[in-house]
């Protein structure tokens, strides 16, 4: 998958999650709304019920009410066995009793039309099949046969939303001059008051709040999907500049390993090539030594041997010079397997090489035990060749009664092999520790002793790109007790 079609997917997946959240918003608010809605419709079906309720007892501890019988009211037949049920006034009007249930169907009768709630008395066993209940009430009265309270639901009445509240209507004292010949106790469940509230005004005040906090969050959504949208394009300008910036790189980074390979490649011809005129150099340098021996004139001839000495040593400065560029050149590729090498038998090695040497400078050696140094092999020897061989050349002793020592120590921090040389010699100005890591750099006096052995100047930059080609460090340090001490570290990890 390109980076291009990383964003576009990362993209579409943000504004993707971006509309759920602001849905699930709109969601919720509306979820809110419409059960806000519910709960005003419950409380005022409390209150209808409440009212229902206390207005019920009021007439029940009243034993009923007397009222003028005309067309609406007329003498309940379910009263008949009540010997009073029918009187008359001494001025000749005519009164019959209204039971609570006959004055409650008459006042929630008129308060339905007036206010749209409803309101009724049922019961399973009616003395007035009036008040008989329908299959939603009587459900419902079951269900207080089994010890239920109080049910309420939302549903339709003629395709109209309605909440419908029943509470269960216990036996009082009072009901019992009306009930007791059903059988009726007091605390028995005698029916219940049912309460119905139209919903049509609480749901339309609902939308109406949903409604009105829509424009906004669309708007919120819109500017969030412009803002996705400025990113997207601004982050695609971005890849594509980069891009473009990396196919430069690479192209310039070709050109670079073409002229690198090129260069690597000449130098290397050109270091095999000169090798050859360099041995042949030396050859005749001491061929022409020996004949000169054997001329008793001419081997007296000063200016000649002269000429012949700097002959002889130029040809060997220019067969070490070849040599450093050789391994110069190789030393950032491992020559062999990359592993754990023992850097105490390399240093061995390289001391048994340099016997000569040391015993002409007279110098010392101290090696302490060293850790294992993840290297291959024949550049780990070459990395302690090239810096005992810089000690040598560079780390004598100002005074020359003074034993020059060099002292090879060790140690494992964490996961990587820390190393150090160090001598007893007049040590580097801090302003030339990082430049005698610079190819061909050779310092001049006062800072460090240059004579006509002291190498070709490349040593110290071989010994950095072998360690930084396994991504160590190399450093250069002043002893307090006079010397200078080059510190290196090589890292444990395979290095990709």
């Amino acid at each position: 998958m390109t980076r291009h079609q990383a964003l576009h997917r990362i993209t579409i997946a943000s504004m993707l999650i971006w509309t759920a959240i602001i849905g699930s918003i709109l969601a919720w608010d509306r979820y809110h709304a419409f059960e806000h809605a519910e709960e005003l419709a419950r409380k005022e079906a409390h209150i209808h019920f409440n009212k229902d309720l206390s207005f019920r007892r009021w007439a029940t501890r009243h034993g009923g009410v007397y009222v003028p019988i005309d067309a609406r009211t007329q003498p309940n037949p379910g009263l008949a066995h009540i010997p009073e049920r029918d009187i008359e006034t001494p001025s000749g009007r005519k009164l019959t009793l209204m039971n609570p249930a006959y004055i409650m169907r008459q006042t929630m009768t008129e308060y339905a039309e007036l206010f749209g709630v409803q309101g009724k008395i049922t019961s399973l066993k009616l003395i007035n099949p009036n008040n008989a209940p329908d299959a939603w009430e009587e459900a419902a009265l079951h269900r207080f046969a089994q010890g239920v309270t109080e049910i309420s639901e939302f549903t339709e009445i003629d395709g109209k939303p309605v909440l419908r509240l029943m509470g269960a209507l216990k036996t009082e004292t009072g009901c019992l001059k009306c009930h007791a010949f059903q059988g009726y106790k007091v605390g028995d469940v005698r029916g219940g008051i049912d309460v119905t509230v139209p919903m049509h005004a609480y749901l339309k005040d609902a939308k109406n709040e949903f409604v009105k906090n829509v424009l906004p969050l669309s708007g919120i959504w819109v500017l969030g999907l412009a803002t996705l949208a400025i990113l997207f394009f601004e982050v695609r300008n971005r890849l594509r500049e980069q891009q473009r910036a990396e196919v430069e790189l690479q192209q310039k980074n070709r050109a670079i390993s073409r002229s690198n390979a090129d260069l690597t490649r000449f130098a290397e011809v050109s270091a095999h090539h000169l090798m050859e005129p360099t041995r042949r150099l030396m050859s005749y340098a001491q061929r022409l030594r020996t004949r000169l021996a054997n001329q008793p004139v001419l081997s007296e001839d000063e200016e000649a041997r002269l000429a012949l000495t700097t002959l002889e040593h130029d040809a060997g400065h220019l067969r070490s010079l070849v040599r450093d560029i050789q391994l110069y050149l190789a030393a950032g590729v491992a020559r062999g397997e990359v592993r754990l090498e023992d850097a105490n038998a390399a240093c061995s090695a390289v001391e048994k090489r340099l016997t000569d040497q040391i015993k002409a400078v007279g110098a010392r050696l101290e090696i302490q035990r060293l850790p294992l140094a993840r290297l291959d092999r024949a550049r780990l020897t070459d990395l302690f060749a090239i810096l005992l061989e810089n000690a040598l050349h560079h780390g004598r002793p100002i005074d020359p009664k003074v034993t020059p020592v060099i002292r090879v120590e060790g140690e494992r921090i964490d996961a990587t092999s820390r190393y150090s040389v160090s001598d007893n010699g007049p040590g580097i100005a801090s302003e030339y520790r990082e430049r005698v890591f610079e190819i061909f750099e050779r310092l001049a006096p006062a800072s460090i002793r240059v004579d006509d052995n002291s190498g070709t100047g490349i040593g110290l930059s071989i010994a950095r790109r072998i360690i930084e080609s396994r991504h160590g460090r190399i450093w250069i340090e002043n002893l307090s007790q006079g010397g200078a001490r080059v510190v290196f570290e090589l890292p444990d990890g395979e290095i990709s």
